[in-house]
């Protein structure tokens, strides 16, 4: 095993000899093959669980859900309410086999719960091969998910060889960061932004009086798309901080292009969600907030640009004597 693990890591060492043009194109194709063999792998093994990804995505919904009549008595403690009236002798039928009953009618009362949720949402698909287009394309990135970390794996056994061990070391760290930043962004658009999004247009079409009726792929899609967006866009403090430790860019000019940038994370958000100001906005707030963290945290690592500590502070001195004169 240790010799396997030796073997492995041999791959990603710095190799200085010159490679051929043709084998670098003979070794590019072995990464793509083994790199669609990978993908296609995590896909099979997400088909048979494709309903229970389904189920996890549609758990930020499942409040807002009309439940089918069938499993709202299944799970609901059944009344029968039978007027006192309607027990005679009249009623009584009896069988040639001896049973008898009473024919009388009943009404069935289902227990009233109160609604935490304002508005409810009726699934439905859009044609035919609705259900199957939506079970693939969950099992489609359900399997990138799973086989990431042997993409990365094969990319870097691709890439590594030709680059030094200090350079290495550093790729390797901005790679754990960026698989960070990316699962958090998932984690927050998951647990955060889709149940407060689905929870605003649901309680604004309640009181614009409409009925929501939604395509069930329509949703799983939205909610992917959501998802990967977030994952996306909180790679921007890797960007940055990699042309700031280049000397691209540094605290001083982040300062002063601030504005244009919380103008394009919002074109940015605009892009990555789904077309409902809410998203873009849950979206926009923790991008400009992960901006400023990268603002000092290229400020306080030492790339400060020409501006001095005291430059900044009376910059901020500066902002705030604005303020105050334009709220006079």
């Amino acid at each position: 095993m240790l010799e396997k693990l030796k073997s492995l890591k041999g791959k990603f060492r710095y190799d200085d000899s010159e490679m051929p043009f043709l084998e670098h194109l003979e070794a590019f194709r072995k990464a793509a093959i083994r790199s669609v063999i990978a993908l296609v792998a995590g896909v099979l093994i997400c088909l048979p669980f494709a309903d229970h990804l389904i189920s996890i995505l549609r758990a930020p919904a499942e409040p807002y859900i009309e439940k089918p009549v069938e499993m709202v008595l299944q799970e609901s403690d059944l009344q029968l309410r039978i007027p006192a009236a309607a027990l005679n002798r009249e009623a009584l039928i009896q069988q040639e086999g001896g049973e008898a009953y009473y024919e009388v009618e009943a009404e069935i009362a289902v227990p009233q719960t109160k609604q935490k949720k304002s508005g409810v949402i009726r699934l439905q698909f859009s044609e035919p091969a609705a259900a199957i287009k939506m079970w693939l394309m969950v099992s489609f990135f359900g399997g990138l998910l799973l086989s990431l970390p042997v993409l990365v794996f094969i990319i870097g056994s691709f890439v590594m060889p030709g680059v030094r061990d200090v350079e290495r070391k550093v790729m390797t760290r901005i790679a754990l960061f960026s698989g960070g930043l990316f699962m958090l962004g998932i984690a927050m658009g998951y647990k955060v932004t889709l149940p407060l999004a689905l929870d605003l247009m649901l309680r604004i079409g309640g009181r614009l009086g409409g009925e929501s009726i939604w395509f069930y792929n329509k949703y799983i899609a939205f909610s992917i798309q959501l998802l990967l967006g977030f994952g996306i866009a909180f790679q921007l403090p890797v960007v940055i901080l990699i042309l700031g430790k280049m000397g691209l860019v540094n605290s001083r000019q982040l300062r002063e292009k601030r504005r244009h940038v919380i103008v394009g994370l919002l074109v940015l958000s605009m892009i990555l969600t789904p077309p409902d100001i809410m998203t873009q906005l849950l979206m926009a707030a923790p991008l400009i907030f992960l901006y400023e963290f990268c603002i000092w945290f290229l400020y306080f690592s030492g790339n400060r640009g020409s501006a001095t500590v005291e430059a900044v502070a009376s910059d901020i001195d500066e902002d705030e004597e604005e303020n105050n004169l334009t709220e006079e």
